[in-house]
Protein backbone atom coordinates (compact mmCIF):
# COMPACT_ATOMS: atom_id res chain seq x y z
CA UNK A 1 0.00 0.00 0.00
CA UNK A 2 1.31 3.32 -0.66
CA UNK A 3 2.93 5.50 2.06
CA UNK A 4 1.99 9.12 2.66
CA UNK A 5 3.77 11.73 5.30
CA UNK A 6 1.75 14.73 7.07
CA UNK A 7 3.17 17.86 7.98
CA UNK A 8 0.99 19.46 10.76
CA UNK A 9 2.13 22.96 11.67
CA UNK A 10 -0.49 24.91 14.34
CA UNK A 11 -1.95 27.98 13.17
CA UNK A 12 -0.79 30.05 16.37
CA UNK A 13 2.51 30.41 17.32
CA UNK A 14 1.80 29.97 20.92
CA UNK A 15 0.44 26.72 20.24
CA UNK A 16 1.18 23.99 21.54
CA UNK A 17 2.75 25.69 24.73
CA UNK A 18 0.21 27.41 25.25
CA UNK A 19 -2.83 26.12 23.92
CA UNK A 20 -6.28 27.56 24.50
CA UNK A 21 -9.15 25.81 25.73
CA UNK A 22 -10.44 25.30 22.22
CA UNK A 23 -6.98 24.25 21.19
CA UNK A 24 -6.72 21.65 24.16
CA UNK A 25 -10.03 20.29 23.32
CA UNK A 26 -8.83 19.66 19.31
CA UNK A 27 -5.41 18.69 20.28
CA UNK A 28 -7.25 15.86 22.27
CA UNK A 29 -9.60 14.94 19.62
CA UNK A 30 -6.49 14.96 17.27
CA UNK A 31 -4.62 12.16 19.24
CA UNK A 32 -7.91 10.38 19.51
CA UNK A 33 -8.09 10.23 15.89
CA UNK A 34 -4.46 8.51 14.84
CA UNK A 35 -4.90 6.49 17.76
CA UNK A 36 -8.04 5.05 16.09
CA UNK A 37 -5.97 5.06 12.48
CA UNK A 38 -3.05 3.34 14.46
CA UNK A 39 -6.01 0.39 15.13
CA UNK A 40 -7.50 0.07 12.01
CA UNK A 41 -3.39 -0.28 10.73
CA UNK A 42 -3.17 2.67 8.51
CA UNK A 43 -1.11 4.94 10.63
CA UNK A 44 2.69 3.93 10.75
CA UNK A 45 4.02 6.59 13.17
CA UNK A 46 3.30 9.54 14.46
CA UNK A 47 4.77 12.40 16.60
CA UNK A 48 5.74 16.14 17.28
CA UNK A 49 9.11 18.26 18.27
CA UNK A 50 8.97 19.17 21.20
CA UNK A 51 10.16 22.22 20.84
CA UNK A 52 9.95 25.20 18.48
CA UNK A 53 9.26 25.52 15.34
CA UNK A 54 6.54 22.75 16.27
CA UNK A 55 5.62 20.13 13.56
CA UNK A 56 3.74 17.23 13.91
CA UNK A 57 4.62 14.48 11.43
CA UNK A 58 2.32 11.43 10.71
CA UNK A 59 3.26 8.18 8.15
CA UNK A 60 0.28 6.41 7.47
CA UNK A 61 -0.85 4.14 4.21
CA UNK A 62 -3.81 5.04 2.26
CA UNK A 63 -4.59 3.47 -1.41
CA UNK A 64 -4.46 6.96 -3.21
CA UNK A 65 -2.68 10.82 -2.34
CA UNK A 66 -6.80 11.99 -2.60
CA UNK A 67 -7.44 9.57 -0.09
CA UNK A 68 -4.63 10.18 2.14
CA UNK A 69 -5.53 13.89 2.03
CA UNK A 70 -9.17 13.12 3.40
CA UNK A 71 -7.83 11.06 6.30
CA UNK A 72 -5.49 14.44 7.14
CA UNK A 73 -8.41 16.92 6.59
CA UNK A 74 -10.51 14.87 8.75
CA UNK A 75 -8.10 15.18 11.66
CA UNK A 76 -10.38 17.08 13.99
CA UNK A 77 -7.77 19.87 14.87
CA UNK A 78 -7.35 20.47 11.22
CA UNK A 79 -11.13 20.64 10.87
CA UNK A 80 -10.75 23.42 13.49
CA UNK A 81 -8.05 25.44 12.19
CA UNK A 82 -5.81 24.35 14.79
CA UNK A 83 -2.96 22.69 12.43
CA UNK A 84 -2.45 23.39 8.76
CA UNK A 85 -1.33 20.24 6.84
CA UNK A 86 0.60 18.79 4.33
CA UNK A 87 0.67 15.98 2.17
CA UNK A 88 3.37 14.18 0.30
CA UNK A 89 3.91 10.71 -0.92
CA UNK A 90 6.47 9.07 1.37
CA UNK A 91 8.19 5.96 1.17
CA UNK A 92 9.69 4.32 4.17
CA UNK A 93 13.25 3.61 3.23
CA UNK A 94 15.35 2.50 6.70
CA UNK A 95 13.23 1.26 9.84
CA UNK A 96 14.31 -0.34 13.13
Amino acid sequence: MPQFICFLDPTRPGMPDDPTPAEAKAATAHFEYYQKLLTKGSLLLAGRTQEPPHIGLMIFEAPTKEDAISLAAQDPAVAAGVFTCRVQSYEIALQS
